[in-house]
């Protein structure tokens, strides 16, 4: 009966018989029971390569992981993953740029900032001035350049004709007359000066894209579909971005997000006669559009008789207004 015991003992010199497993204390799986590694050992960690403290032998998420960025929640750009604050929070009143010697109002809409009223440099970011006082005439006058320029609706001496040249719709002010149009619309400028390398907006800010117009818009509620299509879009988004006032025809808004859009008319490119002021607001993005016939600059115009928002294409040297947008950075 000694046959068991030659065979216990032959059973202890092989490693065969000896019990499998992790054999590393510090691992998430460590079995004490063990007595030879079998390569399973697992560890927890931050498995998160994004995190600031990633444990490269992690292997199991111990929800550790912390992140960087802005943890107050009234700043414009707090961050809801953040765990550790970087320092980069910006609050809202910290957005009040100064350009060409006026302050603007800004507004935040979801996690854009815009500015809440009309753009009215007349200089780039870099200190260069933007062509000012083009006077219309037939086939546009000096307003029809291919280069950047800026107007105010109605202002003086911009053509020799008979009065038809300028509309004036407001219900509230003389749009004809420059100062008041200026005050109330800021200026118009042409596509070429919105995409001019010297930067029409503010440093730190740009003239949106039509996908950040979209953006916008569906913040306000429109659906991706309806944002991606051309023509009025969406229910009642164009009242929401409208002002409490100075739409024709009963056509005020309800300016429920603070962007206070008001119906500052447009230059026409053929002949430099200003349209609309009172009845309708039109607005450049930065993003262009091509066909067969030529490039075009994308734009948003908002009426007084209805309440959804246009998307279309425009001729390069028409005059809109502008918003600015924040970079975010």
């Amino acid at each position: 009966m000694r046959f068991p015991t030659i065979l216990a003992a032959a059973c202890l010199l092989l490693a065969s018989c000896k019990k499998e497993g992790c054999t590393d204390a510090s691992a998430y799986n460590f079995n004490p029971e063990a007595e030879l590694e079998d390569g399973t050992c697992q560890y927890s960690g931050c498995t998160d390569q994004l995190a600031v403290n990633y444990n490269e032998t992690a292997t199991v998420d111990d929800g550790s992981c912390d992140y960087l960025g802005c943890t107050d929640s009234e700043a414009v750009n707090y961050d809801e993953t953040a765990t550790i604050d970087d320092g980069s929070c910006v609050l809202l009143e910290d957005l009040q740029p100064t350009f060409d010697g006026y302050t603007y109002g800004v507004v935040q809409i979801g996690d854009q900032v815009w500015f809440s009223e009309n753009l009215r440099t007349t200089v780039y970011a870099n200190g260069s001035q933007i062509p000012a006082g083009l006077i219309g005439g037939e086939y546009g006058g000096e307003w029809s350049t291919t280069y950047g320029a800026t107007a105010v609706y109605g202002e003086d001496d911009f053509w020799e004709g008979d009065g038809s040249e300028c509309e004036e719709y407001s219900p509230d002010i003389d749009a004809c007359d420059e100062a008041q149009s200026l005050a109330a619309y800021g200026r118009l400028y042409n596509y070429y000066a919105v995409v001019d390398d010297r930067g029409l907006c503010p440093t730190g800010w740009h003239v949106p894209t039509d996908g950040e117009w979209m953006v916008l818009e569906m913040e306000l509620g429109m659906s991706e579909s309806e944002a991606n299509s051309t023509g009025l879009r969406g229910t009642d988004e164009g009242t929401q971005l409208k002002s409490t006032y100075g739409w024709n025809f009963a056509g005020n808004g309800t300016d429920d997000v603070g962007f206070s859009a008001l119906p500052g008319g447009y230059r026409y490119d053929h002949n430099g006669y200003f349209y609309g002021a009172g009845s309708k607001g039109r607005w450049w993005s930065s993003s262009s559009y091509s066909n067969y016939l030529g490039i075009y600059g994308w734009s948003r115009t908002i009426y007084s008789y209805d309440s959804a928002i246009n998307r279309f294409h425009d001729d390069l040297q028409v005059g809109f207004s502008v918003r600015c947008l924040w970079d975010g950075e």
